[in-house]
């Protein structure tokens, strides 16, 4: 099933309640965005996006009203040219430059994070081997873990009936936004995981070159090659590695001892196979 993107879900959070999310105090609070992005003022020539003109804001309306009515939502949201081509446009690429802006990414972040539920706490949970085995979000259980939290820093207490359970139409606009979310961990990941795979390579071969040629790096050598070690040990400290990381840490007192004059040459022996390391 295609993703719902965030345009479209806020014009259904909208149309199931009209005092959501704009007219929302929390919601305010986050985007600083202070009632119906589309408002505009004709006599005085003002709009609430200061990006838009009238007309642009008037064309957003349009579109808005037509979704309201439309007996099929995600077509008239995704359409190409048509009447409502100016307005449906604005509204995309407003979307797509405010959502950064107002942060709620780092907000879904946090909580994540401070549940246990952030990604690489999930995948040590799950004992994930490789990025192949990165769970489905259904599979890593993060959406009812933290889909209480998120209403009430999003929308309080109008995110709730009675106070307790999570108003249907907040609950589809959480889990859009838990879908996006764990499909930008996924691709974050992947990158974390190839450059992880890229720096143990450059390590292991520099110094097996130096073992090799029983050579003598010099200190600044010794320095750099230090500072990407603790590099890597802070990456794939993320990942649970406990393993790996104890065999940098060795590598890392090798080093030490280099620097301090205790020993003079890499250890052949002691070269580490990055086939065997995490990922």
């Amino acid at each position: 099933m295609p993703t719902t993107p965030l345009s479209l879900a806020l014009i259904q959070l909208w149309i199931a309640d009209p005092s959501l999310p704009w007219s929302n105090p929390v919601w305010q609070s986050l985007t600083h965005v202070t009632g119906d992005p589309w408002a505009y003022d004709p006599w005085r020539g003002v709009t609430r996006v200061t990006e838009w003109t009238v007309d642009t804001a008037r064309a957003v309306e349009a579109f808005m009203n037509n979704c309201r009515t439309a007996g099929d939502l995600a077509d008239v949201a995704v359409k190409g040219k048509d009447t409502d081509h100016e307005g449906r446009s604005a509204w995309n690429a407003w979307v797509k430059t405010s959502w950064p802006k107002w942060d709620i990414n780092t907000l879904v972040d946090n909580i994540l994070q401070e549940s246990g539920c952030e990604p690489h706490d999930v995948m040590a949970r799950l004992k994930c081997k490789s990025t192949d085995d990165f769970p489905r979000m259904e599979a890593a259980q993060v959406k009812h873990v933290v889909s209480i939290k998120l209403a009430d820093a999003l929308f309080g207490d109008d995110g709730f009936t009675d106070g307790t359970f999570i108003v249907p139409s907040v609950m589809t606009f959480i889990s859009t936004v838990m879908v996006l979310t764990w499909s930008r961990y996924r691709k974050a990941i992947k990158r974390q995981v190839d450059s992880i795979a890229k720096k143990l390579q450059e390590v292991e071969g520099q110094w097996l070159a130096w073992a090799t040629a029983n050579s003598n790096p010099t200190s600044a050598e010794l320095r750099a090659y230090l500072k990407k070690v603790d590099s890597l040990v802070t990456l794939i400290s993320a990942f649970k590695d406990k393993e790996t990381v104890e065999k940098l840490n060795m590598r890392r007192e090798q080093v030490n001892a280099m620097l301090a004059g205790t020993m003079r040459h890499p250890i052949k022996l002691e070269y580490m196979e990055s086939e065997e390391m995490i990922l």
